[in-house]
C-alpha cells in the first residue's frame, strides 16, 4: 500500500516536475528568442540609422550643388555597407535621381514603383521592418531646404539567421539537460522519495539558474544596458552557449564603435566631418558662455574648385582637396605653438569644397584675420597633381562669438554667409559678417531662384549689339546680349545678374539657352547679309565645360551655319586659368569652323605668349581704353594693341565708341571694327533685321 501510495506519489511528482520542466523550456525558449530577436533588430536598425543619417548630411552638398558623379559614388560606398535590396535618391515629388543598384530605375521614375507596396504613397522619410528586411528613408535638407530622400532597403536575413541558429542552439542544450533531469529524477524517486524530491530541486536549481541568466542578460542588453556579460564560468554546453553569445555581442559592439566612427569622419580627407563639428562647436558654445569667453569660426571655400573637377576629372579634384587639407594642418599646427593652452584650432570639412576651422578661444578679432591670412597664404601656392600644376584661392568668412550669434546655427550661418561676400568682393580674401550680409544673400538666393523660373517660363530674351565696319560703315556682326524682364520687378540689369548666373549650376543652362536663341536668330540674319555672324559669350566657367564645347559644335551643324558666321568671345583671364584646357577646346571650335575673339583685350594678363599657340581670329579693344582716348592716355597701349594684331594678322574691334571723334581717330589709327552706344544701341533680333534690309549704312554720318 505504502509502495503503491509512493508510487503515485512518485509518478504524481513526476509528471508534475515534467509538465515544468516542459514549459519552462517553451516559455524560456519563446522569450529567449523574442528578446535576443529584439536586441539584433535594435541594434541593425540604430547602426543603419547613422549610417544613413551620416549619408545624408554627405549627399547635401553634393545633391545642392547637382554633383551627379560624386553622388553616384557615394551611393555605391554606401551600398557595401551590407546586403542591399535597393537604393535610391530621389526628389520631394518623389522622382528617382539616381539608383545605387541595376534594378531598372531610371532618373524620374516614380519611386514608389520600386518600393514595397505595404509602404505610403509620402516616403520622405519612415523607418518599416518587413520580415528579415528593414526598410528606411532620411530626408536631405541644405540650410533648411528639402532637398529630397534617399530610400534604402537592407537585408537583414544572414543576421537574423544567426539568432535563430543561437536560438536553436539554446533549445537542443535545454533538450538535453531536460532528459538528463528526468533521468537522474527516475534514479533517485526510485532510490528514495525524499530524497529524490530534495534532490530533483537542487538539480533543477543547479542547471537551470544559468539559463535563467542569459535569458536576463539578454533582456538587459535589448534595454541599451552595454557593461552585461554573457559569459558563464562553466565548462559544459550551457557555458559553450554562454561564450558564443558573449562574442556576438563583442562583434556587435566592435561594428557599432566602427559606424559610430565613420558617421564623424570624411571619406575623401580622412577629416572630421560636418556632424562632428556641430557637436564640437556646441561644446564650445556652452564653455564660451559659462566663462563669458569668446571663439571665432572661419569657413574656408576654394575659389574655382568646380573648375578643377570639370577639366581635370574627379579623382585629381579629390586629390586637390587631400593637398589643401595637408596645407591646413600645417597652417593651424604652426598656430597651435603661440596659442593659449587648451585652445588649440579644430578642422573639419563641410563637404563640396567647404571646409571649417574653430578657434575656441581668442582675445581679438585680428586673432581670427592673422589665421585667415595665414590659410590664404598658405593656399595660394600652386599644386602639383600628377605632373600639372593647378592654381586655386580661398574665401573665407569669419563670424565671432557673441558678437555674430548665439546659437551654434546662426555662428556657421553667419559664417557662411561672410564668406560669400567674400567671393562677390572679388574672391581670395576674407571677410567678417555683420548684419547687412544676410539681405545681400537673400537676394543672390532670390536671383538664381529666379533665373531658374526665367528659362521655364520664357522670361529670358536676346539684344544684339551691331558691329560696324569703321571705314565704310556697314555692319558685319552683332554681339548676342542676354536680358532678362521679369513678371514683377521689370527689366532687371544684366550687371545685377550675370555675375550670379556664373557662380552657380545655372551656367551651362543659360550658356546652352544663349547659344541656341543666337544660332537660331543668325539663321533669319544670313538670309539678308550672307557675311554676317554673331558672337556669344562664354564665362570661364562654361569655357572649360566639355558638354559646352561640344554643343555649340552640334548647333553649327544642326541649323547648318557657315564657317565663320558663329563667333565666341572668352576674356584673357577665363582663357589663361586653365591654359591647357582652354587650348584643347579652342582648337575643336576652330576645326568646326567657329570663329574666337579675345574679349576685353588688355584687361587681364600682362603675358601675350599664349597668342602665339592659340588660333584666335580677333582682339576686342576694352571699352576703358576708347574712354580716355582723347587725353591721348589709352592712344599707345591702342597702338600697341593694334600693331600685335596686324603682326599676327587677326582683326581688331574697338569697344564703347560713344562720339564720332573716337570712331574717326580709331579709324584712323588703324582698328577695323567699332560697336557702342555710339553706332548703335542693342536691339531686338527683329529691329535688326530691318537694319540689315535698309542699303544705306547706319552710321555712315556718325
Amino acid at each position: 500500500m505504502l509502495m503503491a501510495l509512493a508510487s503515485i506519489i512518485m509518478l504524481v511528482l513526476m509528471l508534475a516536475i515534467n509538465d515544468s520542466l516542459q514549459r519552462f523550456q517553451r516559455d524560456s525558449a519563446e522569450s529567449y528568442r523574442r528578446h535576443l530577436t529584439t536586441l539584433v533588430r535594435a541594434q541593425l536598425e540604430q547602426d543603419a540609422e547613422i549610417v544613413l543619417g551620416s549619408a545624408s548630411h554627405a549627399l547635401s552638398e553634393d545633391l545642392h550643388g547637382g554633383d551627379l558623379p560624386r553622388l553616384q559614388r557615394s551611393l555605391h560606398q554606401l551600398a557595401a555597407y551590407g546586403k542591399i535590396d535597393y537604393i535610391y535618391l530621389f526628389d520631394p515629388q518623389g522622382q528617382i535621381i539616381l539608383s545605387g543598384q541595376n534594378d531598372g530605375a531610371k532618373p524620374g521614375d516614380a519611386v514608389h514603383r520600386f518600393l514595397p507596396a505595404t509602404l505610403p504613397q509620402e516616403v520622405l522619410q519612415y523607418r518599416f521592418w518587413q520580415g528579415q528586411h528593414l526598410h528606411m528613408s532620411e530626408q536631405i535638407d541644405y540650410q533648411g531646404q528639402v532637398l529630397g530622400s534617399i530610400a534604402i532597403g537592407l537585408n537583414f536575413s544572414s543576421a537574423l539567421q544567426t539568432v535563430s541558429q543561437q536560438s536553436d542552439i539554446k533549445k537542443t542544450e535545454e533538450n538535453a539537460l531536460l532528459s538528463e533531469i528526468r533521468q537522474t529524477l527516475l534514479i533517485l524517486f526510485c532510490l528514495l522519495l525524499p530524497v529524490s524530491i530534495l534532490s530533483t530541486r537542487w538539480l533543477t536549481r543547479r542547471l537551470l539558474k544559468p539559463l535563467q541568466k542569459l535569458t536576463e542578460s539578454s533582456i538587459r542588453y535589448a534595454s541599451g544596458d552595454r557593461d552585461v556579460s554573457f559569459k558563464l564560468e562553466r565548462l559544459d554546453e550551457i557555458g559553450r552557449l554562454g561564450s558564443a553569445l558573449e562574442r556576438m555581442r563583442l562583434k556587435l559592439e566592435q561594428s557599432h564603435q566602427q559606424v559610430q566612427v565613420q558617421a564623424l569622419e570624411d571619406v575623401v580627407t580622412g577629416l572630421n566631418n560636418r556632424r562632428w563639428f556641430q557637436q564640437r562647436l556646441q561644446e564650445v558654445l556652452h564653455r564660451s558662455a559659462s566663462i563669458d569667453g569668446r571663439f571665432a569660426v572661419l569657413f574656408v571655400d576654394l575659389d574655382h574648385f568646380k573648375q578643377v573637377n570639370d577639366t581635370a576629372g574627379h579623382e585629381r579634384g579629390d586629390q586637390l582637396l587631400r593637398e589643401v587639407t595637408e596645407r591646413l594642418q600645417a597652417t593651424l599646427a604652426d598656430f597651435r605653438l603661440s596659442a593659449i593652452p587648451h585652445a588649440e584650432p579644430m578642422l573639419a570639412r563641410l563637404g563640396g569644397d567647404e571646409f571649417v576651422v574653430l578657434l575656441p578661444s581668442i582675445e581679438t578679432a585680428e586673432d581670427a584675420a592673422d589665421i585667415a591670412r595665414q590659410i590664404g597664404v598658405g593656399l595660394s601656392e600652386p599644386f602639383l597633381l600628377s605632373g600639372q600644376y593647378f592654381s586655386i584661392s580661398c574665401s573665407i568668412g569669419i563670424t565671432l562669438y557673441p558678437d555674430d550669434g548665439l546659437s551654434s546655427s546662426e555662428i556657421l550661418k553667419h559664417a557662411d554667409l561672410a564668406m560669400y561676400s567674400a567671393k562677390q568682393r572679388g574672391r581670395s580674401q576674407f571677410a567678417f559678417f555683420h548684419a547687412s550680409m544676410t539681405d545681400e544673400v537673400r537676394e543672390r538666393l532670390q536671383i538664381q531662384q529666379g533665373i531658374h523660373d526665367a528659362l521655364l517660363h520664357d522670361q529670358l530674351y536676346l539684344e544684339y549689339q551691331p558691329i560696324y565696319d569703321l571705314e565704310n560703315g556697314t555692319p558685319i556682326g552683332a554681339e548676342a546680349l542676354i536680358r532678362w524682364q521679369h513678371p514683377e520687378q521689370g527689366l532687371i540689369p544684366p550687371a545685377r545678374f550675370i555675375p550670379i548666373i556664373e557662380e552657380s549650376d545655372l551656367i551651362e543652362d543659360v550658356t546652352r539657352w544663349v547659344a541656341d536663341r543666337a544660332a537660331r536668330d543668325l539663321q533669319q540674319f544670313l538670309q539678308q547679309s550672307a557675311s554676317f555672324s554673331v558672337s556669344i559669350n562664354i564665362s570661364g566657367t562654361a569655357l572649360h565645360m566639355e558638354s559646352i564645347c561640344h554643343y555649340i559644335c552640334d548647333l553649327k551643324r544642326e541649323f547648318g551655319l557657315p564657317d565663320n558666321s558663329l563667333c565666341v568671345e572668352i576674356t584673357e583671364t577665363s582663357m589663361i586659368q586653365h591654359l591647357e584646357r582652354s587650348e584643347q577646346v579652342l582648337q575643336i571650335w576652330k576645326a568646326n569652323g567657329i570663329n574666337i575673339w579675345i574679349d576685353d583685350f588688355g584687361t587681364g594678363y600682362s603675358s601675350l605668349s599664349y597668342l602665339n599657340s592659340l588660333e584666335i581670329d580677333g582682339l576686342k579693344i576694352d571699352r576703358s581704353f576708347v574712354v580716355t582716348l582723347a587725353d591721348g592716355h589709352s592712344k599707345p597701349l591702342i597702338d600697341a594693341i593694334i600693331a600685335l594684331s596686324h603682326s599676327l594678322q587677326i582683326e581688331t574691334v574697338a569697344e564703347g565708341i560713344e562720339t564720332s571723334e573716337q570712331r574717326g581717330t580709331l579709324q584712323q589709327m588703324g582698328v577695323d571694327y567699332g560697336q557702342g552706344f555710339g553706332l548703335d544701341r542693342p536691339m531686338p533680333a527683329s529691329q535688326l533685321l530691318e537694319r540689315l534690309q535698309t542699303p544705306t549704312p547706319a552710321c555712315a554720318e556718325l
